[in-house]
């Protein structure tokens, strides 16, 4: 068996066992119950939005177990290169809920005692995830790209910058509201997962600040460019989020606050720049 059957085999495994911890086990435990992936008082929307990537990490990690040709060709994005995107989404949805169950005044609206073994599991399995897609990316020979000219070049650092900025800022607007009082992101009692935000906007803040100098930002390499890394970020941004949304949604006892959507608009941003920069230049779909 070659290497790149076993990474695929590998692969495989952890989108089933990633899919199977998120359906079959429990998310939250409280004094006396349980509940699971789809209950308002389990996984919620967090829950909802990790089953959805689980079922496409399965379907893409199987196309390519195949060695089937599974690419987005007008956006360079090949098999690999979404299945490490949702891999990490993955690994921040389950992440933030993960924070905000064990932290702050939403663990004090149901009494929560933590998190539940399946949530944990999965975690674990969608921090490995991307890791096995990351080893395979050596096995796919050389890449190239064309770099963008001069003018697009600027409008995408700005963009990235401004993006960068919002993601950040976010989270020191309204975050959470309850009947005992309101929060901002990285007030102490807010659902701390507003700190995830800060870290992935500082670094695309600075990605975009540095694109925007004349000698550019040096490309990452290993069939990864600047706009694949990109995407992967704004993925890891909106999937949480959304998550958040839902389970506002969902629960009587709590809503969102505008931090929220300003992070969801930053995000969103991210990636509609990412995929204008992917349509524009010719890089290695993998």
């Amino acid at each position: 068996m070659t290497a790149n059957k076993i990474l695929s085999a590998v692969r495989v495994g952890f989108a089933v066992l990633f899919l199977w911890l998120v359906l079959a086990g429990n998310w939250v435990n409280l004094k006396n119950e349980s509940f699971g992936v789809f209950d308002s008082h389990g996984g919620a929307g967090f829950g909802i939005v990790a089953v959805v990537l689980g079922a496409l990490m399965l379907l893409i990690s199987l196309t390519l177990a195949a060695e089937k040709e599974f690419t987005i060709k007008p956006l360079a994005m090949g098999g690999n290169q979404i299945l490490l995107a949702m891999g990490f989404a993955s690994f921040t949805t389950i992440l933030s809920f993960l924070i905000i169950v064990h932290s702050g005044s939403f663990r004090e609206l149901g009494q929560i005692r933590g998190a539940g073994w399946g949530a944990a599991g999965a975690g674990l399995v969608a921090y490995f995830l991307p890791q096995a897609v990351i080893a395979g990316f050596g096995l796919l020979g050389a890449s190239s790209s064309t770099p963008t000219n001069q003018s697009d070049k600027q409008k995408i650092g700005f963009v990235v910058l401004v993006s960068g900025a919002l993601i950040a800022i976010a989270p020191l607007l309204q975050w959470f509201k309850t009947e005992e009082g309101a929060w901002t992101g990285y007030e102490p009692g807010a659902p701390r997962m507003g700190f995830l935000l800060l870290a992935f906007g500082a670094v695309m803040g600075l990605v975009g600040f540095m694109r925007l100098r004349s000698k550019g930002l040096a490309e990452p390499g290993g069939r990864l460019s600047h706009p694949h890394l990109q995407t992967i970020v704004s993925l890891s941004v909106i999937s949480p989020l959304i998550g958040w949304l839902i389970t506002a949604a969902q629960r009587d006892d709590m809503s969102v606050g505008v931090g929220v959507w300003v992070g969801l608009l930053a995000g969103m941003m991210l990636l509609g720049i990412s995929v204008f920069e992917l349509t524009k230049r010719e890089v290695t779909a993998s």
